[in-house]
């Protein structure tokens, strides 16, 4: 009897000292993680040039005409403010309206991240062989979801810069290398 209490003890006491072990809370995968598109094209000089105005013709307008011409009459058509023409902007610069509104650059979110929240992500490394990573990081926006933001006006120098990540919670830090790249010209 007093060696089956001896041996209860010991079991015991050996399962206590192996139940007390640390375990890592949570769980953080990145094995899938990629953008799509995995690049982004950020322009140093934008064209700008303002639209100008162009009266056309209200497609509109004269497909009610034909579409039910007792109903729909010229004068309760423009009654409803639908006119037979229309004034359009027109030979606007590809980043006019971009500039208009100050929109900064800004990636697709990163996908195939999967971990306890919160997961914090942060820039590991950007690489270039023509441009200024320093630069580059001085304007670099990366966020929660890993969406990368880049101000409309910059200075960073033309070339490309291909980034890693970190992506890290509770108990967990894992890198995503090259996994974006951002084209200035």
């Amino acid at each position: 009897m007093k060696n089956l209490i001896i041996l209860g003890t010991f079991i015991l006491a050996a399962y206590l000292v192996t139940g007390c072990q640390d375990v890592t809370i949570g769980f953080l995968q990145t094995e899938n993680a990629s953008y799509n598109p995995d690049s982004m094209v950020v322009k140093k000089e934008l064209d700008v040039t303002p639209p100008r105005l162009e009266e056309v013709d209200n497609p509109i307008y004269y497909e009610l005409l034909e579409e039910d011409p007792e109903y729909y009459t010229p004068e309760k058509l423009t009654s409803w403010g639908i006119y037979p023409t229309q004034i359009i902007e027109v030979g606007a610069g590809e980043d006019y309206q971009r500039s208009q509104w100050g929109q900064p650059w800004v990636s697709n979110p990163i996908e195939g991240v999967d971990g306890t929240n919160q997961i914090h992500v942060s820039i590991k490394e950007i690489k270039t062989t023509a441009g200024n990573a320093v630069k580059m990081r001085e304007y670099l926006k990366v966020y929660g979801d890993g969406t990368f933001e880049v101000p409309l006006k910059h200075n960073i120098p033309i070339g490309r810069y291909v980034i890693s990540l970190n992506f890290s919670n509770e108990g967990y830090s894992k890198d995503v290398e090259d996994c974006f790249t951002i084209i200035v010209k």
